[in-house]
């Protein structure tokens, strides 16, 4: 009887976790940004495309496999990667279909490392790129990117 009773736990803990929202704040855009700022430092591709939504869509019409491209190439390329955002901030609502988005706002800076020679990937000479990446809420994976704008990268990847 026991065993059937902490079954039942479980599986009310399980259900409570993947459909009870757990509060839309910026501490949740917050934790996208810095798993992306950790795994851009491990150079892990996976870890960094992995927080992008594969109907992801840019201003300059690049999706997820052109992104994901990107990124590949650029953790191949450089000995090691540095990435830093400041000033986040984030507004949450919804789509005409229900769904919850947030667009947050940041100062982004991406230097990649070559032989010891830093190269700045996003941003400028001391002066980081001011981005807005929007989200949509999966209830299943989190927090998605689905767009990003104000992006001034070099054309050299």
């Amino acid at each position: 009887m026991s065993k059937y009773i902490l079954l039942l736990i479980i599986v009310t803990v399980v259900l409570i976790y993947f459909f009870f929202p757990r509060g839309d704040d910026a501490g949740q855009i917050e934790a996208v940004f810095n798993e992306i700022r950790d795994a851009a430092g491990k150079k892990d591709a996976d870890g960094i495309t992995g927080h992008f939504s594969l109907q992801y869509k840019d201003e300059y019409g690049a999706g997820y496999p052109v992104v994901k491209s990107i990124i590949t190439k650029a953790l191949e390329k450089y000995d090691s990667i540095q990435a830093s955002y400041s000033g986040l901030s984030a507004v949450f609502g919804e789509n005409e279909y229900g769904e919850k988005e947030a667009a947050a706002n940041a100062d982004v800076l991406v230097t990649g490392f070559k032989s010891g020679v830093p190269y700045i990937l996003i941003g400028g000479e001391g002066s980081p790129d001011n981005i807005t990446v929007t989200l949509k809420k999966s209830g299943i994976s989190g927090w998605k990117i689905t767009g990003v704008e104000g992006l001034d990268t070099p054309d050299d990847y």
